[in-house]
Parts: C-alpha cells; sequence; structure tokens
C-alpha cells in the first residue's frame, strides 16, 4: 500500500502541492495545476495523510481537479469558515483527527525550528522564482514535520487498520472519528426528535440511598434549574451535578490510603440498566456486551485485539450527548451520568463512619479507614454493593497521596510508580510528548510540573530539579500565539518587535515583554514571566547563558506552596 504526506500551500496566483512519497522516500513539488492533476490520478488508491488535511488541504486538491480556484475556496476555509463537503474519491488520515494541536505548536515543542514563510500569502502578483524556491523549503520543513508525526503516531494509524480489518469494513473509515466507526460497526441509526423522551420518575431497585435531597434533585428534575446542590457525605462536603460528583479535602497530605475505582464504570451502567442509546438496534447492544466481556478475556492473550474492542466501546457514551453523532441520544446519556453518581452516592452512604473521605471523583473514591476498622470490614462493604449493583471496583492501596483538590493531586502506587493529576502537575514525564493538545495554553512550562512533584514524592528541592534539567531547553519554554488577536510583538523599551504566528518563549536576564495587538487592542501576554526572550531557531545551541532560571525556581516554589495549607507561612520564595 502507497503512503503519501501532503500539504498545499496556496496564493492568489498560484499553488503548490508539496509530497513525501514514504515508500519511495523522496519529495515531489507541483506547481503547474495539470501535473497534480495527473499525479492524483495516478495516486487514487493511495493513502494521503495530512495534518488537518480533513479542513483544509482536501478541498484545495478537490478545487483543483474540479477547475476551481482554490484561492478562492482557500478564503471560504479560512476567513468564512465554510463547511465544504468531499466529492472525490480519497483514502485519507488527518493526523490532527486525534491531536489537536497545530503543526507549528509541534515543531515548537520538539525543540526544532518553527519555520514560518516569509512570503506574504496574500502577495497580488504571481511568485517570482526566488519566492517560489523559498516556499518550497517552507513546504518540504512542513512535509518532514508531518512525517515525523506519522511515525510517532504510527500505532494509532495501525489501529484504525486493525479495526477495518476485524469488522471487515471499508478503506473509507480510515479518517472517521472513533464515534462514527463505532455507529457503523453496531449499526446505530440517527432518530430524529429523540430529545422529547419523558424524564423517568423511577430508578433501579438496587440503588439503595437513604438521602432525599440528592434523590429529589434527579427525580423531580431540579438539576434542569439548579446547575448543583451540595451534599455532606462521609464528613466531606460534596458538589453534585449533572455533569459530576466531586469532594475532597483541600491542600491534603496522607501516607496511604485505598483508591476504589470502578472498572468500566459508564460502559457497564449502559449495560446492566439498559441505557445504551435508542439508535443503536438490539443485536448492535449484543454486540457491544460481547466485546465488553471478550476484551477483559483478551487483556493478556490478544492485546491488539483488545485495543480494537475498547476503541468501540469507549466512543459510545460519550458521542450519546454529541448531537452531531448517530448515538444521539441525550436523555440515555444524562441518565447513564446520573444513574453513575447515584451508585457512588450509594456506595459513601454504606462506609459512613467507617473512612475518612479524601476525595470522591465520578467513577471512584479515595477513603482511608478509621482507627479500628478493618480492610476486611470495608471489602464486606464493597462485596455487597458490587453484588447488588452489578459493578466491579479495583481496589488499591496507595501512598504519599498530596491534594490539592479534587482535580489535581500525586500519588505513588504499591509499585512505587507516580500517578499525577491536575493542571499543576499533568506534565510531569510528559515533556518529550509532543502532541500535548493545551501545551500552548498552559501557564507554567514542564519544568514546574517536574519541580512540585519530585518536591512532594522525592523530597527534591527545586533548585536541584531545574539544574539536573537546565539543559533540556523544551521543559522551560512557553508557546506563545496571538489567538483571537492579529499579531503579537516584543518589546524591550527601546525597540518593538513584530513576531511571528508561533513563538517559543524563555524567562529571559534582560528586558522583554510581548504584547498582543489588533486594530483596537494592544494587551500583555498573560502568565508570562516578567522579563521574556524569543527563540525560534531549533534548540541545539546552549541558552544557558540567558535564560533567568531563578525566575523558574520561584514558580515552582509557588505552586508548592497551593497544595500546602500553611502557604502563607513558606519563606523559600
Amino acid at each position: 500500500m502507497k503512503f503519501l504526506v501532503f500539504d498545499f500551500e496556496v496564493f492568489p496566483y498560484d499553488v503548490l502541492l508539496g509530497v513525501y512519497d514514504v515508500n519511495e522516500k523522496k519529495y515531489i513539488q507541483l506547481w503547474d495545476k495539470e501535473q497534480i492533476k495527473q499525479f492524483y490520478n495516478e495516486n487514487k488508491d493511495a493513502i494521503w495523510i495530512g495534518h488537518n488535511n480533513s479542513h483544509y488541504d482536501n478541498f484545495i486538491l478537490q478545487a483543483i481537479l474540479m477547475d476551481l480556484n482554490p484561492y478562492t475556496v482557500s478564503k471560504q476555509i479560512i476567513e468564512e469558515n465554510k463547511r465544504l463537503k468531499l466529492n472525490i474519491k480519497l483514502n485519507y488520515y488527518d493526523l490532527m483527527s486525534q491531536h489537536f494541536v497545530s503543526l507549528k505548536v509541534i515543531e515548537a515543542q520538539m525543540g526544532n525550528n518553527i519555520y514560518e514563510s516569509d512570503v506574504d500569502f496574500e502577495i497580488q502578483r504571481p511568485l517570482l522564482d526566488k519566492e517560489k524556491l523559498e516556499v518550497e523549503d517552507y513546504n518540504r520543513a512542513d512535509l518532514a514535520q508531518t512525517y515525523t508525526d506519522l511515525k510517532l503516531c504510527k500505532s494509532e494509524i495501525q489501529l484504525r487498520f486493525d479495526i477495518i480489518k476485524e469488522f471487515k469494513l471499508s478503506l473509507d473509515v480510515l479518517h472517521f472519528t472513533e464515534a462514527q466507526i463505532a455507529a457503523k460497526v453496531l449499526g446505530a441509526k440517527r432518530i430524529e426528535n429523540i430529545e422529547a423522551e419523558p424524564w423517568p420518575s423511577l430508578l433501579p431497585s438496587t440503588l439503595k440511598i437513604k438521602n432525599q435531597r440528592v434523590l429529589n434533585y434527579y427525580l423531580n428534575s431540579e438539576w434542569k434549574k439548579i446547575p448543583s446542590i451540595k451534599v455532606d457525605l462521609c464528613g466531606v462536603e460534596h458538589i453534585i451535578a449533572k455533569g459530576g460528583i466531586h469532594a475532597a479535602q483541600l491542600k491534603s497530605q496522607f501516607d496511604w490510603a485505598y483508591y476504589l475505582d470502578v472498572s468500566g464504570y459508564y460502559n457497564l451502567v449502559m449495560m446492566n440498566y439498559n441505557l445504551f442509546p435508542r439508535t443503536i438496534p438490539e443485536e448492535g447492544k449484543k454486540l457491544y456486551e460481547y466485546m465488553y466481556h471478550e476484551q477483559l478475556r483478551l487483556k493478556k492473550i490478544d492485546p491488539v485485539k483488545r485495543g480494537v474492542y475498547k476503541t468501540i466501546l469507549l466512543a459510545v457514551f460519550g458521542a450519546s450527548t454529541n448531537q452531531y453523532t448517530d448515538f444521539y441520544d441525550p436523555n440515555k446519556g444524562k441518565l447513564v451520568t446520573i444513574l453513575g453518581e447515584l451508585f457512588l452516592v450509594d456506595l459513601l452512604e454504606k462506609l459512613e463512619g467507617k473512612v475518612e473521605l479524601i476525595q470522591s471523583n465520578t467513577d471512584g473514591i479515595i477513603i482511608k479507614p478509621l482507627e479500628g476498622v478493618t480492610e476486611q470490614e470495608l471489602r464486606d462493604i464493597t462485596d455487597e454493593w458490587q453484588q447488588r449493583t452489578g459493578f466491579v471496583l479495583k481496589f488499591d492501596k496507595i501512598y504519599d497521596i498530596y491534594q490539592r483538590d479534587v482535580n489535581c493531586y500525586m500519588y505513588r502506587d504499591e509499585s512505587g510508580k507516580i500517578h499525577v493529576k491536575g493542571n499543576a502537575v499533568k506534565y510531569y514525564e510528559q515533556w518529550d510528548n509532543p502532541f500535548l493538545e493545551d501545551s500552548h495554553t498552559y501557564s507554567s512550562p514542564y519544568i514546574i510540573h517536574y519541580c512540585i512533584v519530585e518536591y512532594f514524592m522525592n523530597g527534591i528541592d527545586p533548585k536541584e530539579t531545574v539544574e539536573k534539567y537546565k539543559e533540556q531547553f523544551r521543559m522551560f519554554q512557553f508557546i506563545c500565539k496571538p489567538g483571537a488577536f492579529d499579531y503579537l510583538t516584543l518589546e524591550d523599551g527601546i525597540n518593538i518587535t513584530k513576531l511571528q504566528n508561533i513563538n517559543r518563549v524563555f524567562a529571559s536576564k534582560t528586558p522583554g515583554v510581548i504584547y498582543k495587538n489588533d486594530k483596537m487592542r494592544h494587551n500583555l501576554y498573560e502568565n508570562l514571566p516578567e522579563q521574556v526572550f524569543v527563540y525560534n531557531e531549533s534548540l541545539k545551541d546552549s541558552l544557558i547563558w540567558v535564560i533567568d532560571y531563578n525566575w523558574y525556581i520561584k514558580r515552582a516554589w509557588k505552586g508548592i506552596g497551593e497544595f500546602r495549607k500553611d502557604y502563607e507561612q513558606l519563606t523559600l520564595f
């Protein structure tokens, strides 16, 4: 099978198709529209791979094949956000469909040169030969980055081929979303006006809840008017809403505890209580249940097939509340979430007076037995709950728990492995992953996450952590882009420099501030150090002498303080 990485560059009077032929390992660049048509006709059966091609490059190719103006189509996509329909044969895969991050941000995260063309894409004349050469260089850089990304995503694409093989699907589904593939496998068909289903007045007999306030909130449909209610469970205030249940002891530390997590919670809610989207036929529901139990059996003997089944299983629940999918059945989707919450309340009520609750969060709880309460007593309670409800609890012992809030914490499992969750620590052991989707919006670089985790879990001073990683420059970078503004400027009190669209920024020892600009506004870029410098070249040269490492140490101490109740007393920063 032939694989082609492709990317278009579109100008008012010129268009370039750039291709990297993966099989032949060669670049092909075509400016002539007739040659582009010929190339397509010779490669109709190939797999065309791009970055954001499902929203852009596919339609530029179609425009050329249909003798439309590619520049006009480009403007419709970019400026009018027009949704177009693809009417040509094209077996394609969009790397951005699984990783919602731009190619330039990936370049920045990988420490590569953030290559942006100096040739104006709005230039109102045919390009000069030297300009075409520059555009070709720019295009090859994008193709090279896309090919690098393709190699990193090889397992994801292979999974698609495994799904196609397992369910005997056509190659057309290669670019489908997981929800679209699952709908095809399970035979789901959209039902119009399905939102009109009345709200149920009864709950399953297996649910045993005493708290009438919680029951009324759902049975009387109060959740439609009141976003959330507060309820005390196991001595901790819980926020209960239509989207989940949340509670935590804020800024707390525990030497050990039990982590009770419901395995495949929403899958089991749908299966055990007949809450599948009604758009799935009976044979589809039976297939779903078969795959659920079969993937458990395949865990150790056939992980590839298990991955195929899990992909289908995991797609259904989330799609049930998405109006653009064939699984759309919002009342059933809400009931799955709500019933999951209610059964968790049920469990918490049974543990009342037996445990100190550390946190509750959607499909699991962290608890520590009160003095005199044995593990067997807790297991007796949880065993009764599992047998009655049909759910399966993982009962794990965890250690060294440090919790800022319900959505931000860390702990060590019985093997010693560190687990982290939350915006202050989530990039721990993730700094070399180029596909982190929100990396350009985070308010602290990767090194801060390392400092916080290493401090609590291993007792290491942030200064030592910064020193250890100081030559891993990617860990210290911010990625800045204009967002809703037109452009960025770097200002040092003397010079004002207009920046490119995506920029790599570091704390600096010398003056420098970044502003976001448009015709009406000149706003300071938020969450950056007081002094910064921009470096968009490949991170091969040493930046040790220009990065202000002290700024990162101070920021790390601030993050550490957010986990501690004695934050005001900390004087180390």
